[in-house]
């Protein structure tokens, strides 16, 4: 798993990073397009915290452009080359093709929010937590975690409270329930079923 760019915020004066998306939240945000395995979400954006209001002040985004398309040529695994039992004279392992895919477009801020007064959007569409590791992390594989956090609640983009919490209170260990119940969701699941009942 690569680690993933943490989106960046400044309050009081501080910039802090964080992994939570409220971005996401937005009903009407449309859908990004991963062009690095550092960014699977599509998109960074750099949030202001003033007079207890969340604004978005930057994205760098990437969409499907709603018309163009891009040739690009893809390597597969030739199954044909399996049914000739390994002639290696007749037929090559791997072919190439070309496909046309929607061309992927960088966009900013206002290519998106043309609403965005002085270059800010309020995000009054955002209730819930932000969380900001303190102190040195402890990489995890896709992201850093910490021993303690700074939470920010927003409601409707308003800051309501500020508190400090420990790792266990901000990501409270699941279940075993809850583990399957996840497990049952992810695309991996039907593969590895029967294995398990094996």
């Amino acid at each position: 798993m690569t680690f993933q760019l943490s989106e960046r915020f400044f309050y009081q004066d501080k910039e802090l990073f964080s992994n939570d998306q409220p971005l996401a939240h937005h009903p009407q945000v449309p859908k990004f397009v991963s062009v690095t395995s550092m960014c699977r979400r599509g998109y960074n954006g750099t949030w202001n915290i003033e007079d207890s209001k969340l604004y978005l002040t930057e994205l760098d985004a990437n969409i499907q452009h709603p018309t163009r398309l891009k040739k690009r040529r893809v390597r597969s695994f030739n199954k044909k080359w399996l049914e000739l039992e390994h002639e290696f004279d007749s037929e090559p392992c791997f072919i190439y093709e070309d496909v046309l895919r929607p061309l992927v477009i960088n966009v900013k801020l206002l290519d998106i929010f043309p609403e965005a007064m002085n270059g800010q959007l309020f995000a009054d569409w955002f209730s819930g937590e932000i969380n900001f590791g303190q102190g040195k992390g402890k990489d995890q594989g896709m992201t850093n975690s910490y021993k303690k956090y700074l939470t920010l609640r927003f409601e409707k983009g308003v800051l309501v409270s500020e508190v400090t919490r420990p790792y266990k209170e901000v990501f409270p260990p699941k279940s075993i329930e809850e583990i399957r119940a996840s497990f049952q969701k992810s695309p991996r699941a039907s593969k590895v079923q029967p294995l398990i009942e094996k």
